[in-house]
């Protein structure tokens, strides 16, 4: 693992965004998406994969997980989820990423789209759906059957998105998402065991690893030697946001930058991306494509996304130096113990706050405040 202290990664010109892979590639990205319009797109699917027990703390108690990405796309067009009371919370107190994400899109007054990739609940928010059915669990082996339709259509909205906006920013809500991404790093040959991140401070490495072992054996593959196409991976042991995802990005790149928003699980769509990009032989612009996630995220002492990302390919990543030690609310500041850490885009909603509305650390913390303020009914002076 390559951990870093707190604070040794360098800073992109003195703003509060983290430069924690490729950092001179990085500078040249932001420079690149400095004053461009961005468009932000949430891809939202279920994966019964969350349904399992100790993987997920992406809401409270299994039956609210089912609800966490229908409340996530909710919130982000009504300011509030409606299916549910607050935002999704972890188990632990801390309230969801998507607070964050408001906070940063609102500062800057991005456009949002959601893509509906298969939900077990439907959001009461306007949605495209691109697909009328969610993943299996990973442990069948047959997660995701209609990852090649997924893929297609992805590729085919991807050049419509591009036109609509300068640079792309795509985001996801997927609970249990890490353990997919494990699965699916794994299956197209990445060493990522005890690499990914997690909602939760002690990181349920084991049972992950129990959990992808299980599925790569029920898919017969073998993570040493991958054998099967990238798509056969991610239909055998990945979720339907991945191959959706890796098909947008590769359709907008001809034209557009895209700015993966997430941690662990946007490294697996890179590394999707990467390996369909080698099997079509489709050039990759690596100039134009970097990972933003949140300094939760970067600095986590039980994951290595730096290390994850170095293994695919040489693609810069930013994590938002937020931290909310400071906060007034209690639940705000458990995120200092490595709770939630990220998701909905979060850190790059807050990385393109900075960037673009020159927001800095205490006027982030102030924006996330007031949304949390909002939502739960709060006065200004609870703590």
């Amino acid at each position: 693992m390559t951990e870093k202290p707190p604070g040794s990664y360098p800073r992109a010109d003195g703003r509060p965004i983290l430069l924690v892979h490729t950092p001179e590639r990085g500078r040249r990205l932001l420079e690149r998406l400095r004053g461009l319009r961005p468009l932000f797109i949430c891809t939202v699917a279920h994966t019964e994969t969350a349904e399992i027990d100790g993987l997920s703390g992406a809401g409270a108690t299994a039956e609210l997980r089912r609800l966490t990405a229908a409340a996530d796309v909710e919130a982000l067009f009504h300011g509030r989820p409606l299916c549910m009371a607050g935002v999704p919370s972890n188990p632990g107190g801390a309230p969801g990423p998507v607070i964050i994400t408001l906070a940063g899109l609102r500062l800057t007054g991005v456009e949002v789209v959601a893509i509906d990739a298969g939900l077990r609940v439907k959001p009461d928010a306007p949605t495209t759906v691109v697909a009328d059915r969610w993943g299996a669990s990973i442990v069948t082996g047959q997660a995701v059957p209609h990852a090649a339709e997924l893929f297609a259509r992805g590729l085919e909205l991807g050049p419509s998105f591009a036109a609509r906006a300068e640079y792309l920013m795509l985001a996801e809500s997927v609970p249990g998402g890490t353990t997919t991404a494990l699965s699916l790093l794994c299956g197209l040959g990445i060493d990522a065991w005890g690499k990914v991140s997690s909602s939760m401070p002690q990181n349920a490495h084991p049972l992950k690893g129990a959990v992808v072992r299980a599925a790569l054996a029920a898919a017969a593959l073998d993570p040493g030697h991958p054998s099967r196409s990238a798509l056969d991976v991610a239909a055998a042991v990945g979720d339907p946001m991945q191959p959706f995802v890796a098909g947008l990005t590769l359709g907008a790149l001809p034209t557009t930058p895209v700015l993966l928003a997430g941690g662990s699980q946007m490294a697996a769509v890179l590394a999707l991306i990467v390996a369909l990009a080698r099997e079509r032989n489709q050039p990759l612009d690596l100039d134009r494509i970097g990972i933003a996630t949140t300094s939760w995220v970067a600095r986590d002492p039980t994951a290595d996304l730096a290390g994850l990302v170095a293994q695919i390919a040489d693609v810069p990543v930013f994590a938002s130096d937020l931290d909310f030690a400071a906060s007034r609310h209690m639940p705000l500041r458990r995120y200092e113990d490595f709770l939630v850490k990220e998701g909905v885009g979060a850190g790059a909603a807050a990385v393109v706050a900075a960037l673009h509305a020159d927001a800095d650390h205490a006027r982030l913390l102030s924006a996330v405040e007031r949304v949390y303020e909002e939502i739960y009914g709060l006065d200004v002076t609870a703590s």
